[in-house]
């Protein structure tokens, strides 16, 4: 099990490949993203033999999520969609933010096999 504990602007992330769960919670543009990130990858890549057999929930909250991030939580979430037997994502945005609505879209489009559901809420604070 992995956990980044975030910050104001690093999220917060749970990656816990025994029960098939990650989560990625908060806000996402750090300056160093990789130091965040590539621990995520590296840890689904060294467990790509186990995950052929497996089914992971992705859960992700983000509030905002600069470009770099984008392309990294892209990269996590192929990873597993390669990887895993099935993944479930469940996209939270708030039901007026229309940037992560879209982004949701975007991500829905590029992962049509998987169970890709965005979830509107008012406030991502309280989930």
């Amino acid at each position: 099990m992995k956990i980044n504990k975030g910050n104001l602007n690093t999220p917060y992330i749970k990656l816990n490949l025994d029960n098939g769960n990650l989560t990625i919670i908060g806000k996402s543009y750090p300056e160093e993203p990789s130091v965040i990130y590539n621990p995520i990858l590296m840890d689904i890549k060294g467990q790509a033999e186990y995950l052929k057999d497996t089914n992971v929930t992705i859960k992700i909250a983000l509030e905002i999520m600069n470009s770099i991030s984008t392309k990294y939580i892209f990269q996590i979430i192929k990873s597993l969609y390669e990887l895993c037997s099935k993944i479930f994502v469940r996209w939270y945005c708030e039901d007026d933010d229309d940037s992560m609505i879209e982004e949701g879209n975007n991500f829905k489009s590029s992962f049509p096999h998987s169970d890709f559901n965005i979830i509107y809420v008012k406030d991502l604070r309280k989930i």
